[in-house]
């Protein structure tokens, strides 16, 4: 397992814990009320920073700017990653020759063309668009509650 490998398991051990931790409290605020329940005492407010309007200012920007930094990203890895042409497009190039009249020389060098390089498409880089799109929702959202709420 190289580098990578262990980023991922790294990330996603660090999500399975951030999980747990909000089930954690999540589950004592529970144990909390049940007791203030059985005791006839008044139950403890629930406000928390994810019931306010703040916490969509909060996922809007965090999806915006991770929507815009994979889109810059993409567009950096097509511009400067290449690959060799697929035997596909160098037989294409090579019947394209052919019928163009070229010579046997000609069909050969095309078929065997494996140093030329081409690009990932630049369209790749829209994906970043979705996590982009869905901030703006957010943000929006956000603008909408507090303009309601004043």
């Amino acid at each position: 397992m190289g580098g990578e490998g262990f980023f991922i398991l790294a990330a996603m051990g660090l999500v399975v814990y951030a999980l747990y931790m909000r089930f954690r409290r999540r589950e004592l605020q529970h144990k909390e009320r049940m007791a203030a329940i059985e005791k006839g005492v008044a139950l403890p407010d629930l406000t928390d920073i994810e019931a306010g309007p703040r916490i969509y200012l909060l996922r809007g920007m965090i999806w915006l700017l991770s929507g815009i930094a994979l889109s810059v990203f993409l567009l950096v890895l097509s511009a400067t990653t290449q690959f060799p042409k697929s035997a596909e497009q160098r037989f294409r190039e090579a019947d394209t020759i052919a019928r163009l009249g070229g010579t046997t020389e000609q069909i050969q060098k095309a078929q065997n063309d494996t140093g030329r390089q081409e690009r990932l498409p630049y369209a790749v880089s829209l994906i970043g668009l979705v996590p982009v799109a869905v901030g703006i929702a957010y943000l929006v959202f956000h603008r909408v509650e507090t303009a309601r709420s004043r």
